[in-house]
């Protein structure tokens, strides 16, 4: 028994020795595909191991792990997408813009602008050459340049008039002054250099005054008087005028002075409209007459377009039928829109 299996076992030894000489090898069998991968073993670069007909019969190969195999990346070595042929973007100022896009590659800008930086330091919405003081905001108007306030009042100064002292913006820019120490400040005192009553707008009692200084006009205490139909002044209101030709000779500052005439709805519209151009007028020869510069002075008539009040009754067409002078806004304000109510 033993003799036996001694036997066998050296038998099949030398059948297992001879069985690789015996094997075929697949360049010996052209037309069959040992690894079954349908590549022939006669065209397969692999063929002992499953691959693809584009691999030639060989497994994909992704060096980089991009999922693109090597065969057709472009890059094998780096990762990239498939769209780029597996190739990485290249970003070398990391702005989110390719290199291969980007106008400006090694500066970080935004994609609107092709990967370039807004040049605009001072976020006023002026770029490069265009803003002429790139670190100081300003306006477009300005080129880029800040409004110069040297006092710090927010009164620009090119319309502070007293751009070196804090002031008031309603005082353009100038600080409240009481040079005659009546209580009434210069700009509302109507005799600035001679001390008054505060209910005579700071003027002596021997003067009585029949305008007020308001920040938006010139109150009359006394209505303009014209002849019926005419642009002719009556006499009883040529002292009034006279008072506001002197508050304005002492108040250089109260310019331009817009001398508004208006007229109720009766009658011809366009008639009015000339009748009240012909007073506004009237009244600004008058006071040009008293010594007031022309250039302070713009008349207009409005005829019946700016009622403050209804013309159904006589009250409220003779509250209609006015002259007002009206002042500039303060820097910075805008002008007041809209009719105006008397002795306000």
């Amino acid at each position: 028994m033993t003799h036996a299996l001694l036997r066998f076992a050296l038998l099949a030894t030398v059948l297992g020795a001879l069985a690789p000489a015996c094997r075929h090898a697949p360049e010996d069998r052209p037309t069959l595909d040992d690894d079954g991968d349908g590549v022939l073993n006669a065209d397969d670069a692999c063929p002992g191991t499953r691959g693809t007909a584009r691999t030639r019969g060989c497994p994909p190969k992704d060096t980089d792990g991009d999922g693109v195999d090597d065969s057709a990346d472009k890059c094998p070595r780096h990762a990239g997408p498939a769209s780029r042929e597996g190739c990485p973007m290249r970003d070398v100022d990391e702005d989110g813009v390719e290199d291969a896009r980007d106008a400006c590659p090694r500066v970080a800008g935004v994609p609107e602008r092709q990967g370039c930086p807004v040049q605009d330091l001072d976020r006023d919405g002026l770029e490069g050459a265009a803003d002429k003081c790139p670190e100081d905001a300003g306006p477009a108007s300005r080129d880029g340049c800040p409004e110069q306030d040297e006092d710090h009042d927010g009164v620009p100064d090119a319309d502070d008039a007293c751009p070196r002292e804090e002031g008031f913006p309603s005082l353009r820019g100038c600080p409240e002054r009481d040079r005659d120490g009546d209580s009434v400040a210069d700009h509302r005192d109507n005799c600035p250099r001679e001390p008054g009553p505060r209910d005579n707008q700071g003027c002596p009692p021997r003067q009585p005054q029949l305008v007020i200084i308001r920040p938006d006009r010139l109150e009359l205490r006394e209505r303009l008087v014209f002849e019926p139909g005419a642009a002719t002044l009556q006499a009883r209101s040529l002292p009034l005028l006279d008072n506001v030709a002197r508050v304005l000779l002492v108040h250089p500052e109260l310019t331009p002075v817009l001398i508004e005439s208006h007229t109720d709805n009766r009658g011809d519209a366009d008639a009015n409209r000339a009748l009240s151009q012909a007073r506004a007028e009237a009244v600004r020869e008058y006071l040009v007459g008293q010594g007031v510069p022309a250039d302070r002075l713009d008349a207009r008539g409005y005829g019946p377009e700016r009622p403050i009040a209804s013309n159904e009754t006589s009250l409220g067409r003779e509250a209609n039928r006015r002259v007002e002078l009206l002042l500039p806004p303060p820097p910075g304000r805008a002008p007041r829109a809209g009719p105006r109510m008397p002795g306000r």
